[in-house]
């Protein structure tokens, strides 16, 4: 048996995976990491990774090894040390494996320009799937482990490392995309010609209020001339809608699954994971794809 213990969560860790799928007209969420190409890129290095992950914001966990020895790496832009049994230290680079033997502790201090990191496990983490996955909505409580994690939670993982030697993938080069294309959304009808234009050539900046749910704009009003106000409808991630306030709101991860506000575009699904890595104070852009103003 090998297993590890939490010994410092840092910030906002959960479990996440690629998503809960095909339950949102049950008003459960898709939840998963909001950063979805770190873990493809985490897959290359741990390729039995179980679709268990862990996810931090800004500060990373400590992890300590209590039995056994296990296999791990380390996504996102971030400094990474293990502490050794003898005390000594040794700083390791994301992508790549570290081989965690008994007493070694990994420790994976603040993220560097960006919000989200995450830690593959090789044979994951031992947990059962709940609603199909083991991702974590915690305003929900839905999840195979419903919370954020805490100091002294431990995983049990029964199969062994199956090898010791050292992978690595080239990881992810750029999180720091500002200029984001958006596409028609169905209320945008509710958008006058002139806001619509404010909407593409102004920029907006990502305020301090954001979260899984979703990241609040700060900038130009964007005002309806028909209502702030429509028959709840499905929403999906990447949807930018506008309450009564004018202030848009992308809508990430853990959004709930109807909305009643105008959406005035979206984004893609890959540019969800670009734009989620984007700390408060960032400032962003907009272009509207097929739409002539």
């Amino acid at each position: 048996m090998n297993s590890f213990s939490i010994t410092r969560t840092g910030t906002y860790l959960t479990i996440q995976d690629f998503g809960r799928f095909h339950l949102q007209h049950l008003g459960i969420s898709s939840s998963g990491a909001m950063d979805q190409r770190v873990l493809k890129e985490l897959a290359k290095v741990i390729s039995d990774h179980q679709n268990q992950f862990l996810e931090f914001a800004y500060v990373g966990p400590s992890l300590k090894v209590q039995e056994g020895a296990i296999k791990v790496s380390v996504g996102g832009f971030c400094k990474i040390f293990v502490q050794k049994r003898n005390n000594t230290q040794i700083e390791h680079q994301p992508y790549t494996s570290i081989n965690l033997f008994e007493g070694d502790e990994l420790t994976i201090h603040n993220t560097i320009s960006s919000v989200y990191g995450y830690i593959a496990i090789e044979n994951g983490l031992g947990l059962k799937p709940c609603l199909q996955s083991y991702s974590t909505d915690t305003k929900a409580q839905i999840g195979s482990i419903n919370r954020p994690l805490q100091i002294g939670d431990t995983f049990q993982i029964k199969k062994d490392v199956s090898s010791w030697e050292v992978q690595s993938s080239e990881g992810l080069q750029n999180l720091n995309q500002t200029h984001f294309k958006v596409y028609p959304g169905p209320q945008i009808s509710y958008f006058s010609d002139e806001v619509i234009k404010t909407f593409i050539s102004q920029p907006f900046k990502i305020s301090s209020q954001s979260d899984r749910m979703g990241l609040r704009l700060e900038g130009p009003s964007l005002l309806s001339h028909l209502s702030h106000d429509i028959l709840s409808e499905g929403i999906l991630p990447g949807s930018i809608q506008v309450p009564s306030n004018g202030k848009p709101i992308v809508l990430m991860r853990d959004i709930p699954c109807t909305g009643g506000y105008p959406k005035i575009a979206i984004l893609s699904g890959e540019d969800i994971s670009k734009i989620a890595q984007l700390p408060p104070g960032t400032v962003i852009n907009f272009d509207l794809e097929s739409q002539s103003i």
